[in-house]
């Protein structure tokens, strides 16, 4: 089932260069190794950012596993153990568990009692996209449609072979009696979703060192995805897409720590609007005028009480 842990990690070394992607990557093929056919192909884990300095030497760092087979180890069973990450040498202190539901109760229709329609989405790494040029070469794709943010399904001769992103996880590993139904179901929810800017957090290239002097080139940024109309069903489908889209990061080189996102879902709570029993005023020695109150807008009330929370860890 897909798990998600927060590894917290205290650094050994008394030097070393800054945390790599690919030696993060190493570490992980070794507790989580994969055979020759699956290297080329999209893993079974993700890597939601890298190692993040806390102070003290301290680290932060969270995983998913997004199999519904358990993870060949579990982190928790590694808690005292020093791993190496390139020049760094991490006691891993401890491991929490912030995720751990199967697949069948994922996408369950109803999970939710509360109708998820609008959401921000930030991102924590670089997202590497891309697209082909005129000429065929690949150049980086900064502002993707909503259904390139959750990924793409593979097929071939009537099946499905493979898979990447949020829809791809579920191609891949949710149970094949449940995956036809609900992917229809979700590219006709994603064909309603709406993305715009968020003012002041605008999705910009970005770049990141890699190995050998070469760097990746992708995007960072904020924007809002909105569901245009569909009942409870299609924004409970939204909703296990969102959940998905953190869970299994965006674009390319997850495995490597790019694509790390955070989603805060948005949420309107409708309000019952109520005039207030008008208080007794004393008796002075003026005439008081009353001015009954207007009636209330309970439409301005709900929009002043719009807010954005995080649903999911």
């Amino acid at each position: 089932m897909p798990r998600r842990w927060t590894l917290i990690l205290r650094d050994r070394a008394d030097a070393a260069r800054p945390v790599r992607p690919e030696d993060c990557h190493g570490l992980l093929n070794r507790w989580w190794p994969q055979t020759r056919a699956e290297h080329t192909s999209a893993k079974r884990w993700v890597m939601n950012g890298w190692p993040t300095p806390l102070g003290d030497r301290l680290y932060l760092w969270t995983l998913t596993w997004l199999d519904d087979d358990p993870a060949p180890v579990d982190p928790g069973e590694l808690v005292g153990r020093v791993h190496r990450v390139g020049d760094h040498r991490f006691e891993l202190l401890s491991v929490t568990r912030t995720f751990d539901t199967p697949y069948t109760a994922l996408l369950a229709p109803g999970r939710r009692s509360v109708a998820v329609r609008a959401a921000e989405v930030r991102t924590g790494t670089p997202v590497v996209t891309t697209t082909r040029d005129t000429t065929g070469e690949r150049v980086p794709h900064v502002w993707p449609d909503p259904r390139r943010l959750f990924g793409a399904v593979h097929r071939s001769g009537g099946g499905i072979v493979g898979g990447s992103g949020a829809v791809g996880a579920v191609a891949r590993f949710a149970p094949p009696a449940l995956v036809g139904p609900w992917l229809e179901n979700a590219l006709a929810v994603l064909g309603r979703v709406r993305r715009s800017a968020l003012p002041g957090e605008e999705v910009a290239l970005a770049e990141h060192p890699h190995t050998e002097g070469h760097t990746v080139r992708g995007w960072q940024g904020g924007l809002r995805l909105d569901l245009v109309d569909g009942g409870p069903g299609e924004a409970g489908t939204f909703a296990a897409l969102l959940e998905l889209l953190e869970l299994a990061g965006v674009g390319k080189h997850t495995a490597r720590g790019f694509g790390a996102v955070r989603v805060d879902t948005v949420t309107r709570i409708p309000v019952t609007a109520r005039v207030p029993a008008p208080r007794p005023v004393p008796r002075t020695a003026h005439r008081v005028r009353h001015v009954r109150p207007g009636p209330v807008d309970a439409h301005a009330v709900a929009e002043a009480e719009e807010f954005g929370g995080t649903l999911f860890d």
